[in-house]
């Protein structure tokens, strides 16, 4: 948890300044949604490639090996993007950084083969937790660092916080090995066979993919999105995705566990949907309703609802798929949702990139709607 707080940490400092960075490195008259959304995409079309097969691997080879590999590949892209001047150095940051995203689900694999199917959503939630308060810090710090020192700073000091999380796994983190019913077989390049053996999975995956969508649309625009309405920088985009982070930290640290012994997962899963889609489509309206209301303030009210439905839903998507999966394959399924996730990334940064150049506030409209819809596609599981 250490080291992936470490990794995240990294990462949330590049998020704050990437979308930002690679507009200023498109020549004018070039499509600059398309360009800054295909770069974006480019970490995830990766990830979906790779992500099944390092979960595949950690299966059979156990997960230490595979995680500690990831993150030293998610090093070495974060120092890459601080040497980076033009658009084809940033693509190749992305793409190494797809290579290295899998760190975060065998690690969630990890945590799977430590607890009992009914302590996992809380367990998955304190590993979400992890995640989350790397987010809360990194955000504000790369926002300052891109103001101060450009995408240098920002990458040598994000390299050097997941280079330390993966020296401190290498030494510190026990090994996983493989159960004696793990069976190493080989995966094709996108390993659709847990879905085929286990078709119960089959709309949870989808629901992950559809979130997944929502979230990137979002984060593929909303800096280009403050930028445009309030002239606001990295540094605000910063805040408000530290502060999303924090909420995410006391749901999936601290509520989770209690929630999920009172709710059933499904409905749970439901109501968070509905308050993610909601609080996607609140944000344009920041823009529409100032100066009459402060702008920032209804942009806090938006996150508020993001985070709070997208804390919710990750962990108990997550566990729900967990317990449809038997014990051998946990690193399997955790790669497949990874790859999950990679769709989304893939098509919401694209789709939400083209749509801000028509319209800036179409994006959130769409996720919003398209949240909603994985609230109807809730299958009921016992």
């Amino acid at each position: 948890m250490a080291a992936v707080f470490l990794d995240l940490l990294g990462f949330g400092m590049i998020i704050a300044d990437i979308q930002l960075r690679a507009e200023s490195l498109v020549p004018k008259g070039w499509p600059a949604g398309l360009i800054v959304g295909g770069l974006l995409a480019s970490t995830f079309v990766t990830q979906l490639i790779v992500s099944p097969r390092w979960g595949s691997a950690s299966d059979h080879k156990g997960r230490k090996m595979i995680v500690v590999v990831c993150t030293f590949l998610s090093a070495a892209a974060m120092l890459t993007y601080g040497l980076a001047g033009s658009l084809w150095l940033l693509l190749l940051s992305r793409i190494m950084s797809g290579f290295g995203a899998a760190n975060v689900a065998v690690a969630q694999a990890y945590i799977s083969d430590m607890y009992e199917p009914a302590e996992r959503t809380a367990a998955l939630g304190r590993i979400g937790a992890a995640i989350s308060t790397g987010l809360v810090i990194g955000p504000p710090i790369g926002g300052f660092l891109a103001v101060s020192g450009g995408n240098l700073l920002i990458g040598m000091v994000a390299g050097g916080a997941s280079f330390c999380g993966a020296v401190w796994m290498l030494v510190a983190l026990p090994n996983s090995p493989p159960k004696e019913d793990r069976h190493p077989g080989k995966a094709p390049v996108i390993d659709l066979r847990l879905l085929k053996d286990t078709p119960k999975l089959r709309p949870l995956v989808l629901i992950a993919v559809v979130a997944w969508f929502s979230l990137a649309t979002l984060e593929g625009t909303f800096a280009r999105l403050i930028s445009h309405l309030f002239k606001y920088d990295q540094r605000e985009f910063g805040i408000l995705f530290g502060y999303e982070s924090v909420l995410g930290i006391v749901v999936q640290g601290v509520l989770l566990a209690w929630i999920v012994s009172k709710v059933r997962s499904t409905r749970l899963l439901r109501s968070a949907y509905l308050t993610q889609g909601v609080g996607l489509a609140l944000n344009p309206f920041a823009g529409l309703l100032a100066p009459a209301v402060a702008p920032f303030a209804l942009l806090v009210v938006a996150s508020t609802l993001y985070a709070i439905g997208s804390s919710i839903s990750n962990p108990t998507v997550n566990s729900l798929c967990s317990r449809l999966t038997p014990d051998s394959r946990q690193g399997e399924l955790f790669g497949l949702l990874q790859g999950a996730r990679s769709i989304g990334f893939v098509a919401g940064p694209l789709v939400g990139g083209c749509l801000f150049d028509w319209i800036p506030g179409a994006p959130y409209l769409l996720a919003g709607a398209v949240c909603v819809a994985a609230a109807f596609l809730v299958p009921n599981i016992a």
